[in-house]
């Protein structure tokens, strides 16, 4: 038997989401089927379906024990250890100690220097020791000195011109080396002192780069010109300089990299000086003469060694 409008041989029309199983089951069927069978099965028990009060105190003792036992642990780890501590005490006590050893040094190398002074402008010291005194200053570079001599000028390049001075590319700026260079060629000329940008030069003096920054003895030269002067006969010096690799040398930065090189000469040269030495090592004189002698007194054979302080 079939119902009105519709023939023997049709079949049912199929439903838009059929392809969708699913979703439907998602939609339509949220609970897992056995999360329901046992809700079900709750339900005929009479077991009552939400949590007891006994379980959220339960629940709330936990939570509050775990807490407690947390502020416990973050306490420990951040109270400081008793062994940091102690080290820490150690090297505070140290640190004082020190700093109180080297103000006393330091006092009493002051108090050394002024009675040093006093003796070699007392006249207290014999006239061959004094001599031999201001030439060893002289020679170390440690008081100024002036005379004629020699001055040659390095200046960054720019690029061959196309760029200003400051963003000129690295290799047509002024280097250590260069200046090291230059410096060493005017000793073997016949430099009898040098200085570069007015920081004098010692035989323990040291030129290095830090960056784009020239240093000599540490300390900082402004450019982008360099000048490195020397004292001593003008004229013999700058034969030597010119026989030697060093005006090649300077003719060559200006070909390649751009540099500008200046040569004077000059009658009337100021170097200051580098400070007093150091005294490292020393041996009293045999014989010599000591604070109360009278000049003129024969000192004995003498053997000292001092250094400067690098920077």
């Amino acid at each position: 038997m079939t119902t009105p409008g519709t023939s023997a041989g049709t079949t049912a029309p199929r439903r838009p989401d059929e392809s969708m199983t699913l979703l439907r089951e998602v939609t339509e069927r949220p609970l897992d089927p056995g999360y329901a069978e046992m809700a079900r099965r709750r339900a005929e028990a009479g077991a009552p379906s939400g949590r007891s009060v006994r379980s959220v105190v339960t629940l709330l003792l936990v939570a509050v024990l775990l807490g407690a036992v947390t502020v416990v642990a973050v306490r420990d780890l951040r109270a400081p250890q008793p062994t940091v501590a102690e080290g820490r005490t150690v090297l505070m006590e140290q640190i004082q100690d020190r700093s109180a050893e080297v103000e006393s040094l330091s006092a009493r190398a002051t108090a050394l220097g002024v009675e040093v002074d006093g003796l070699q402008s007392g006249g207290l010291l014999p006239s061959a020791l004094q001599e031999v005194n201001e030439l060893d200053r002289l020679v170390s570079g440690a008081v100024p000195v002036e005379g004629p001599g020699m001055r040659v000028s390095l200046t960054d390049g720019s690029g061959g011109g196309l760029v200003e001075p400051g963003d000129a590319p690295a290799e047509s700026r002024v280097r250590d080396a260069d200046v090291q260079f230059v410096v060493n060629e005017l000793w073997a000329a016949g430099a009898e002192a040098i200085a570069v940008n007015d920081e004098r030069l010692t035989s323990l003096s040291a030129i290095r780069n830090a960056g784009d920054a020239i240093l000599v003895d540490l300390q900082p030269l402004n450019g982008p010109t360099y000048t490195i002067e020397a004292i001593g006969d003008p004229e013999d010096m700058q034969v030597e300089f010119a026989r030697s690799a060093g005006l090649g040398f300077l003719q060559l930065l200006s070909a390649e990299y751009d540099i500008k090189y200046e040569v004077t000469t000059s009658e009337g040269m100021y170097l200051p000086g580098a400070g007093s030495p150091t005294l490292r090592w020393a041996r009293v004189p045999q014989g010599g003469a000591t604070a109360g002698a009278t000049p003129g007194a024969t000192a004995g054979t003498t053997q000292d060694r001092s250094e400067e302080d690098n920077g």
